[in-house]
Parts: structure tokens; C-alpha cells; sequence
């Protein structure tokens, strides 16, 4: 059944929760970032301080909506964008937006400290509206914040950052070497090259335990869109190009329309030659 059309003049709404163990973290700071228009449809386009970067936004399962909003988190940092809107959360860890105009958006939170550990909330994206299960758009969504905990200790720790091609059949598009960026709690601070003599992969040491660790592509290779999934201490930068069959080569040096013409021209002659023949043959034989 096909869905009904989204009412793209219709204001929406976002609460978002954050907490653990049933406690509401309260004076977090929550920033909202409009990603993408929505066609009635329910198709995205990249908007705004977004357009320009190569990222793919078809096709995507959790896992691949989870890495692209890490990515677009990062670049929100190094590129310093301005957030549509900030609030604090209140008593309850909820904050709320309302008056949202329908599209895509990327929301990204501050961290929070107790006396024993640090919860940094994960990146995410949201689409308002939302399809629901019930089969309608959801126009006022409910969110819960997924977040990483560490504990606070003073300390040092690694951070390892590989590079994945997918690509196959393009792999002579690929350079010869990219360059990465690492963040310290927004700021760059480290810039490496990576390459097939490094394995396409690096390893930082001794770096503050306690400080929020990112890292981008410089630039995007032409022609491939990025993304940065991180897992535990290690970043994957994931370059995707789309395969692209080579062009049918054209047939030169024979012209096919006199084919049909001469096969009609040979069935003449051969019917001719037989009436020949058999007139011959009457002849003879009187």
C-alpha cells in the first residue's frame, strides 16, 4: 500500500531524553541541525550548511544511519556550523523543540560528568516526520538519547583510525593517499596521511583519557561519499563509490542496414535461376 503524502507546511515537534539507571542528567545542552528537506514523498536533500558534503543519505539500515551521523557530527565541529537551535534539559533530562519545520535533522548533545564517570551522548539523526508502525507520519517524536560511558580517570589511551574502500571496479580511482584530521574535543590537533605503506591505517598514543576524541577525512575523494563509524577506540573511515559498468563499445567498420536488403536481393536471384532452369528443362523436352 502506498503511504500517504507528508504534509511538508505542517510544523513538528522533538523531545529527546537523556539519562541512566532511571536519572535524568539535567543542564545538558542539546543542539539541533537541519540536515535535509523532505519531499512529500519522503526523499531527502542535503540543505543548507550540508549540501556540499559527499554523503549518502539512500538505502542506509540503522548501522548506516548511525556511522553517517557520527560523520556529520564531525564535521559540525571542525567546520564550526551554527546549530538551528540549542536548549538545556531540564530536572527530568528532557529537552524539547517545537515548531520544527518538516525535514532532517541532526541532533548532537554535551557531555555530562558525575563524581565517577563521563556520558557523552551519541549523534543522531531524525527524520520528522516518522513513519510509525500503524501506518501514518508521526509529526510530535519522542527520542531517548543512546550515550558511551567511561569512567573518570586520570590517565593516557590510544586511538586508531583504518580506511575501507568500497569500490570494486573503480579501484584505479582511488589516490595514492588521503589525509585524516583528530579533533580534541572540536579542535583539530593532529592531521596524518594514510596510505598503502601505512597499511591505510594509524595509531595516535598517549592522549588524554578524560578529552572527546574525533576524526574526519580532510577531503573526500572525487566521485566517493565518507563515512566515520566509531567503535570502541577505533575509527573506521569508509570510502563508497558506486560501480559503474564500462560503456558498450560501438560496432565500426560494417554498415547493417544493407544486410536486410541483399539477403531479399539473393532470395530473388535464386528464385530466378530456378524458373530458368525449369524453363530450360520444358524445352528440352519437347
Amino acid at each position: 500500500f502506498a503511504r500517504e503524502s507528508i504534509e511538508t507546511d505542517r510544523a513538528t515537534s522533538l523531545s529527546i531524553y537523556f539519562g541512566a539507571d532511571g536519572i535524568g542528567f539535567s543542564a545538558v545542552n542539546f543542539s539541533i541541525y537541519r540536515v535535509a528537506n523532505t519531499s512529500e514523498n519522503g526523499a531527502f536533500t542535503l540543505t543548507g550548511d550540508f549540501a556540499d558534503y559527499s554523503v549518502n543519505l539512500e538505502d542506509l539500515d540503522s548501522s548506516g544511519w548511525r556511522a553517517l551521523a557520527q560523520t556529520l557530527a564531525v564535521y559540525t565541529a571542525r567546520d564550526e556550523l551554527k546549530p538551528l537551535r540549542t536548549q538545556r534539559t531540564g530536572q527530568g533530562g528532557r529537552v524539547s523543540f517545537a515548531g520544527l519545520a518538516v525535514g532532517l535533522y541532526l541532533v548532537i548533545g554535551e557531555e555530562y560528568a558525575d563524581a565517577n564517570a563521563i556520558y557523552t551522548p551519541e549523534p543522531m539523526l531524525v527524520s520528522l516526520p516518522e513513519w510509525t508502525e500503524e501506518g501514518d507520519w508521526n509529526y510530535g517524536i519522542e527520542a531517548t538519547c543512546k550515550f558511551d560511558r567511561r569512567d573518570k580517570t586520570p590517565g593516557r589511551v590510544s586511538r586508531k583510525v583504518q580506511k575501507v574502500w568500497k569500490d570494486d571496479g573503480n579501484e584505479d580511482t582511488r589516490p595514492k593517499e588521503i589525509s585524516v584530521q583528530l579533533l580534541e574535543n572540536g579542535t583539530v590537533v593532529d592531521t596524518v596521511l594514510l596510505n598503502k605503506k601505512n597499511n591505510w591505517e594509524y595509531t595516535w598514543e598517549n592522549l588524554d583519557s578524560n578529552a572527546r576524541w574525533q576524526v574526519v577525512e580532510s577531503e573526500v575523494p572525487a566521485g566517493y561519499t565518507v563515512t566515520v563509524a566509531q567503535e570502541g577506540t577505533i575509527f573506521v573511515i569508509t570510502n563508497t563509490r558506486p560501480y559503474e559498468p564500462p560503456p558498450k563499445l560501438p560496432q565500426t567498420g560494417m554498415l547493417w542496414w544493407p544486410v536486410p536488403v541483399l539477403a531479399c536481393g539473393g532470395l530473388l536471384l535464386v528464385l530466378a535461376g530456378w524458373m530458368v532452369r525449369r524453363k530450360q528443362g520444358d524445352s528440352h523436352g519437347k
